[in-house]
């Protein structure tokens, strides 16, 4: 018989444990997700939930691609082949119409604001009029001076012990710097002198306030700063499909029936097969 020793504990048995399952490569790429659209579902797969996420940022395919997780050498590709997907395309549409009525910011007020910057008159930012020189309206065509100015050099020519009788008036006082020149004035020929006037941006019109894009201060002075009207004119051409048209008009006509020959679309005209001079054979 065994003997039985006291105080001995029976080894336990191992359980083999079981093998961990590793995840597949890529399987949260491929992760199907359900995104409603219109009462509708849609299928799409983490990237491209994650695309088109990055896609309403900037509207830039190739850069919503690399950051949704894409291959930054196959970026371009797949970014220009997500949008033509309808699936995506549908989520696309829904969630852009989501950000919209979040922002408030529509499609038409975006474009009126375009319009508003394309319409606006920058003569009410900044202004370069044409004013009379100092002998257009004086007595002679001599120098025309302010009341102020007349009355300075009046108590300088008096302070100098001058003779107040012999003051010169020159030409007068009255000098508007507002007038228009003297179309006979032999000092500026009757051209005058321009002068830029900067408006109060305070009282703009809704055109004149979207075209103003600030203030800025220079060493040489102030600048208006504006937005480009050619911008807003391009975004127009594009929303209402005015290059597409221009296009078209522009197609080469000897190109277009050579191409349409060359597809045997039926328009009269079928490139010959055998030469005529020689007959069947």
């Amino acid at each position: 018989m065994a003997k039985e020793f006291q105080g001995a504990k029976p080894t336990p048995k191992k359980t083999p444990s079981k093998p961990v399952a590793k995840k597949a490569a890529g399987s949260s790429a491929r992760a199907r997700n359900t995104v409603k659209v219109h009462n509708a579902e849609v299928v799409l797969t983490a990237l491209q939930v994650r695309f088109v996420e990055e896609y309403l940022v900037d509207l830039n395919a190739t850069q919503a691609a690399i950051r949704a997780g894409y291959s930054a050498k196959t970026a371009g590709v797949v970014g220009c082949e997500n949008l033509t997907k309808p699936n995506i395309q549908a989520a696309i549409a829904e969630a852009r119409q989501k950000q919209q009525e979040r922002t408030e910011i529509t499609a038409d007020r975006v474009l009126r604001e375009a319009w508003n910057q394309v319409t606006a008159d920058a003569r009410e930012l900044t202004e370069l009029i044409v004013v009379c020189c100092r002998h257009c309206h004086g007595d002679g065509h001599l120098r025309q001076r302010t009341e102020i100015e007349r009355d300075y050099a009046y108590a300088l020519w008096v302070a100098e012990g001058e003779d107040p009788d012999a003051f010169p008036e020159d030409g007068g006082v009255g000098f508007d710097s507002n007038r228009e020149p003297h179309s006979n004035c032999p000092e500026c020929g009757g051209h005058g002198y321009p002068r830029v006037v900067l408006k109060d941006t305070r009282k703009l019109s809704r055109g004149a306030a979207s075209l103003f894009a600030g203030v800025k201060q220079t060493k040489y002075g102030i600048e208006i700063q504006m937005h480009s009207k050619d911008a807003a004119m391009e975004k127009l051409f594009k929303h209402l499909g005015l290059y597409e048209k221009d296009n078209q008009q522009r197609v080469d006509p000897l190109a277009s029936l050579l191409h349409s020959i060359a597809n045997g679309n039926s328009n009269g005209f079928k490139p010959v097969a055998k030469d005529p001079e020689h007959g069947e054979d």
